[in-house]
Order: C-alpha cells, then sequence, then structure tokens
C-alpha cells in the first residue's frame, strides 16, 4: 500500500503535462519580467496598472531582495495617481519593515508629499497642513544631510505662507472692525510663528497702523524702524515711514 501512494503521487507530480516544479533560478527570472514590466508601465505614466503589478510582486515574493523595492514603488506609483490613502498605506508598511533601509528617507519624503498635495485653500479645514508641516520636519530632524532636506525646507516655507494667509486674513477682520487688542495679537503671532512667510512686511506695516491709530506712537515708531531695518526696499516700509515720519 504504501508503495502504492508514492507511486501515486509521483505519478501526480511528474505526469500532468501542465505541471512544473519551480527552481530558484526561474522563480528569480519570473520576478524580473514581473519587475521590468512593471517598469515599462511607469514609463508610459500608467501608474495605477504599475501599482498593482508591484503589489502582486510583494505578495508573490514576500522574501525577495524586490519586494522592498517594489513596495516603495507601489507608494510612488499610488502617488502619482493621486491615491494618497493607498500611497500612505504603503510607506507606512515600508517604514514599519524596513527602517533601515538605504531609501528609508525617501519614504518619509513621500509621505510629506502625500500630506502636502492634498492641502487645500486656507479657507478649508487645515488639519493636512498640519500634518505636511510635521512630516517635513521629520524629513529634516531625522535625515539633516539627505538629499531631500533642502526640498522639506521649501515644502515648509510654502506651507507657512498658506497658514499665515488665513492668520492674516483673521488678523485684517480685527483690525477694521476696531478688535484692536485681537489683530495685535494676532499680527504678533505671524510674526512669532511665521517669520519667514511673505505676510511678514505686511504684518509689521499693520503693527504701525494700529498703534499709531490708538496714539503709541513710540510703539509705532519701534515697528517702522524693525520694518525699515529688515526690509528697507519694501513698500510696506514706504508706506509706514509716511506714517512716522513726522512724530517727534
Amino acid at each position: 500500500m504504501r508503495k502504492y501512494f508514492i507511486l501515486v503521487f509521483l505519478l501526480f507530480v511528474f505526469g500532468c503535462s501542465d505541471t512544473k516544479l519551480e527552481t530558484p533560478e526561474t522563480e528569480g527570472e519570473k520576478l524580473q519580467i514581473l519587475y521590468s514590466n512593471a517598469m515599462e508601465l511607469v514609463r508610459d505614466k500608467d501608474f495605477v496598472d504599475a501599482a498593482i503589478l508591484f503589489e502582486d510582486i510583494e505578495r508573490q515574493y514576500p522574501y525577495s531582495k524586490w519586494s522592498n523595492q517594489a513596495q516603495l514603488m507601489t507608494a510612488f506609483c499610488y502617488y502619482k495617481s493621486q491615491m494618497y490613502d493607498d500611497s500612505l498605506d504603503a510607506l507606512e508598511r515600508f517604514i514599519a519593515l524596513y527602517p533601515g533601509s538605504k531609501k528609508i528617507s525617501y519614504a518619509y519624503y513621500l509621505r510629506a508629499l502625500n500630506y502636502f498635495e492634498q492641502i487645500r485653500d486656507v479657507e478649508r479645514d487645515q488639519s493636512m497642513t498640519a500634518k505636511s508641516k510635521q512630516a517635513f520636519n521629520e524629513v529634516i530632524n531625522k535625515y539633516p544631510d539627505s538629499e531631500f532636506t533642502e526640498d522639506a525646507y521649501a515644502k515648509i516655507d510654502i506651507i507657512n505662507d498658506r497658514l499665515a494667509a488665513k492668520e492674516i486674513e483673521i488678523a485684517r477682520f480685527y483690525q477694521f472692525n476696531s478688535q484692536w487688542i485681537a489683530a495685535i495679537n494676532r499680527y504678533n503671532g505671524i510674526l512669532e510663528q511665521y517669520s519667514t512667510s511673505i505676510y511678514t512686511e505686511e504684518s509689521l506695516f499693520r503693527l504701525v497702523e494700529i498703534y499709531f491709530s490708538l496714539g503709541l506712537h513710540e510703539e509705532a515708531k519701534r515697528y517702522a524702524s524693525t520694518l525699515g531695518h529688515n526690509f528697507p526696499s519694501s513698500d510696506w516700509y514706504k508706506k509706514s515711514y509716511e506714517i512716522v515720519k513726522d512724530l517727534t
């Protein structure tokens, strides 16, 4: 009986015309073909189909040297397809599984880009703006010497401009409705939190206006002097100078 069982088993494995044992070499060849096909789709900008194929590589060959690269390419392709949640899911898996990867800094950077691309106008919820800023700061703090750090700084400047834009709208509303203290606090908040934003000069000018209107001329001159020292060619400084030039 035992010999009969072995014979039947061998006949099943080797006797079927469409059954073939995979050797490590043939598996490697199949993997390379799959990866090449996926990269061809990337070159053709067919990012959705490429992402699906890269995910197949992850599932079929989880222990191969190509698996982590396929996972990162999955995230990239979903990012390019504007499927940001899928991209973020792939990146979270990559970061958890391959914290020591040479490409880990890119994974953090791509995660920040996913948040950045979802930022909406200043009138809407800014939660994604805050997530994006935090993620870019993480790139800078974790990998200060990476090739992505410079762009992370640039993106944070853009984000700060967006956040400052919302703040200055609120500050203007308070100022033009004579709510002086609230306006002063908002303008000073911009100077403290978003000092590199494009709204720094206007904030300084508005403080000159407010303090002049309140009769606090020394404060008005102080802010005008700060504006002139930091932005001597600014139109906002020229307007400030016209306000304070006759003050003794």
